[in-house]
């Protein structure tokens, strides 16, 4: 799905880590993405990846803050060291660093979802986990941010 002109990615596949850590991404995803990647720590425990054009747009929201402030550049430290930029080889597959699969607790099975613009990559297990506390709680986050727009 592509909306004027951004890559939408949707759904949700399980594969597997193999011994050297590379990671085959879903078909349906490959399409959509280059040949290089940009990989980064993300929130809640997951790995995100994200297309050069989403990456760059990373970097400009977290460069608007002013570095003059503490929580900036410790923020743009944290999430620009914990980033690779990846290829994707012709098996359709990545290395993942050892760093970011340790930042994420990934074991060897992986649930890897589409998040709109990005794509996380999560140890199945804590996936399972974190879809069980928040799922109950869907609607009310829905209902919380459409307050926050009106």
């Amino acid at each position: 799905m592509v909306e004027s002109g951004r890559m939408i990615f949707l759904g949700t596949y399980k594969h597997t880590l193999d011994d050297k850590n590379r990671l085959t991404l879903p078909s349906k995803f490959i399409a959509k993405l280059p040949k290089n990647i940009y990989v980064s720590k993300g929130f809640e425990g997951c790995l995100e990846i994200r297309t050069p054009i989403e990456f760059e747009k990373r970097y400009e929201a977290l460069s608007q803050y002013s570095e003059n402030k503490k929580d900036a550049r410790n923020a743009a430290r944290i999430y620009f060291s914990n980033s690779q930029e990846l290829e994707i080889d012709s098996a359709k597959r990545i290395l993942l660093p050892n760093e970011l699969i340790n930042a994420a607790h990934i074991a060897k099975n992986v649930t890897i979802i589409g998040v709109g613009n990005k794509i996380e990559i999560w140890d199945e297990n804590q996936y399972i986990k974190f879809q069980k506390a928040i799922t109950p709680m869907y609607e009310s986050i829905v209902e919380k941010l459409d307050e926050s727009t009106k």
